[in-house]
């Protein structure tokens, strides 16, 4: 039985006072203040579909589990999305830096020890393997153990999106996603950030609540093109009136949702097509969004977006809405095979799992 949706599901709809009394001044953290301050994006669609870069990447986690392992280490469930907020919290940053170091210890262990024998020096060769094959063996040891107890650290710089309720499940800055708000009560404020020896922008926007200080920050690409494709995603996994998109990410939730399971039923959707097409088919996807790309003029739109007119929208190809209508290569259900190839496997074995 497909759960019902809640009172407090989002339809699409936003009231005007949400966007018309947004808290600006009087808010206690610095940064709420100066983004509540700043150009909303609008709701609705743009692009009409919401392919974006990550979609192949979310393929290969399907098919792998990755993408069921980190389900399951977040406790999600059928309903929730759940999206990190890279760069709000310091185990993250820990944890990213500790990545770096392992892999530099993954590459010194392969190639110092074979530079030092080439140059005929076995000794030292032989020695500087022992002395990084041990740093890698503490690494190892370390996130087979250690780990388990930080996880609840990375399961709090998380915020969830709920769509059988609406809600948005922000961090409360203690170890907790305790608060939840209507996802109605959210606004998309342009967010620019520059990378500090570069100097290149990285455009996106920051979800903020229009009266509390809590928001999920994101920024991609230079292009705005990926910041609406984003919003645009979460828009619709929120929407309970239209079907979930079409895409690798959204698989695992398509059979647990009313609206998404009536709408495949009566058009005679493959089940679980993106765990059975051939991964071939992420190129015709993309060509079909690069070419779409064509018709946004990126500069011209991040103009609007800053002066508060009209965004450009466009009109998908048919793809996008029913993507096993233009694949060749749909295996059967009965050969889906979940899990990590030989080489998947050596190279986990190899680096550290989070």
């Amino acid at each position: 039985m497909l759960e019902q949706y809640a009172e407090t599901a989002y339809r699409g709809k936003q009231a005007a006072k949400f966007r018309n009394e947004i808290a600006t001044g009087e808010r206690d953290s610095m940064y709420c203040r100066y983004q509540s301050k700043q150009e909303l994006f609008p709701r609705g669609n743009v692009f009409g579909h919401c392919y974006d870069s990550y979609q192949s990447a979310a393929f290969k986690y399907n098919l792998s589990g990755k993408a069921e392992h980190y389900r399951n280490v977040l406790g999600c469930t059928p309903n929730i999305l759940s999206l990190s907020t890279i760069g709000r919290k310091v185990s993250d940053i820990l944890l990213l830096i500790w990545v770096c170091i392992h892999l530099t210890i993954l590459l010194c262990l392969f190639f110092i020890p074979v530079f030092l024998y080439l140059l005929g020096n076995e000794k030292q060769g032989t020695l500087a393997l022992c002395y990084i094959f041990l740093m890698w063996v503490f690494s190892k040891f370390f996130n087979l153990t250690i780990l388990k107890l930080i996880k609840k650290k990375v399961k709090a710089s998380r915020v969830n999106f709920e769509r059988t309720k609406g809600l948005v499940w922000m961090d409360n800055n203690r170890g907790s996603h305790s608060l939840k708000f209507p996802f109605e009560e959210f606004n998309a404020h342009y967010k620019v950030q520059n990378n500090p020896q570069s100097g290149f922008p990285y455009r996106g926007f920051t979800l903020l609540h229009f009266k509390k200080d809590v928001f999920y920050a994101w920024t991609g690409a230079n292009l705005i093109s990926s910041a609406f494709l984003h919003w645009e995603l979460l828009q619709n996994f929120m929407d309970v009136t239209q079907p979930l998109a079409d895409i690798p990410q959204f698989e695992y939730y398509r059979e647990f949702d009313k609206t998404t399971a009536e709408f495949d039923k009566a058009n005679g959707r493959p089940k679980y097509f993106w765990y059975r097409v051939d991964k071939s088919f992420l190129k015709q996807m993309t060509q079909a969004d690069d070419e779409l790309l064509k018709e946004f003029n990126d500069d011209e739109q991040l103009d609007n977006l800053l002066m508060g007119k009209p965004i450009k929208k466009l009109k998908p190809p048919e793809i996008f809405k029913f993507p096993w209508k233009y694949a060749e290569n749909i295996k059967p259900e009965s050969e889906i095979k979940f899990g990590k190839t030989a080489w998947q496997k050596f190279t986990s074995f190899l680096m550290i799992d989070l």
